[in-house]
């Protein structure tokens, strides 16, 4: 092993260059956290369902519930994970390489609604917050974007109505659905916050997210973490009826 090391470190660098690796890649001097180096196994995603987080008790409705609160790293992001194993179930973040266009419902919850990650990747991030979902830099940094798109699961139900649990119905006039993005200080304090709708059927619009696009970031400032929360028109008793997802990859910061 030892022999081969010069050998390893030059295959090593060759990879990153392409962006395929374990490695953040880099654009124009800034980072770019593209989620390639998340193992996600034979199932191709990851959430939290190895249980390797710090598991918590409490009762709902006279039910024990035991989840696991954990995270999944790629480069130097931290994305906040909760797997709940009462009921195989997970929220906040997800990473997932799934690109099923075409099923609907649940079991479909991990796909993007594209044949591949941004720029033809592999990988990618999913949201699925129950309130909001987190992730956090090693240290604070200059955030300047992401790309998004609608979870296939939820594109469908927006495009359709077909949720595959008749709860959610289509898209009409003056619907929408979108995500807030929220950066946070060192200390923990909001920085900003901006809105991108995934969904928009405001004022004689009917758009609907259905490919990769660039969320301008710069805005939030100098930040250590992200919060992310979905807001649909879709809502019943406080609750959305819409498929709370969307799929996140390539987040470019500052090397600074």
């Amino acid at each position: 092993m030892r022999k081969n090391r010069f050998f390893i470190w030059a295959v090593l660098i060759a990879i990153c260059s392409f962006g395929f690796s374990s490695c953040e890649s880099e654009d124009e001097g800034n980072k770019v956290i593209t989620f390639e180096d998340v193992d996600l196994g034979v199932t191709g995603y990851w959430n939290g369902s190895d249980k390797n987080g710090t598991p918590r008790s409490y009762d709902a409705w006279g039910t024990t519930v035991t989840e696991y609160a954990g995270s999944f790293v790629s480069g130097n992001l931290t994305c906040d994970n909760v797997y709940n194993e009462t009921y195989n179930s997970w929220s906040e973040m997800a990473c997932s390489s799934h690109t099923d266009m075409d099923s609907i419902g649940y079991g479909n919850q991990y796909s993007v609604y594209a044949t591949s990650g941004a720029g033809g990747s592999e990988k990618f991030a999913v949201i699925c917050p129950f309130d909001s979902a987190t992730c956090s830099f090693n240290q604070e940094t200059d955030i300047k974007s992401l790309m998004i798109n609608n979870a296939t699961y939820t594109y469908l139900t927006l495009r359709d109505g077909t949720d595959g649990t008749g709860y959610a119905r289509q898209f009409t006039t003056d619907d929408y659905y979108y995500i807030t993005i929220t950066g946070f200080d060192t200390n923990g304090l909001k920085t900003s916050s901006i809105d991108y709708y995934l969904a928009d059927f405001r004022n004689g619009k009917s758009y609907i997210c259905k490919d990769w696009t660039p969320v301008n970031l710069k805005s939030l400032g100098k930040i250590k973490s992200l919060s992310f929360k979905l807001t649909s028109s879709d809502s019943s008793f406080g609750y959305m009826n819409t498929p709370g997802y969307a799929c996140i990859d390539n987040i470019v910061y500052s090397r600074e």
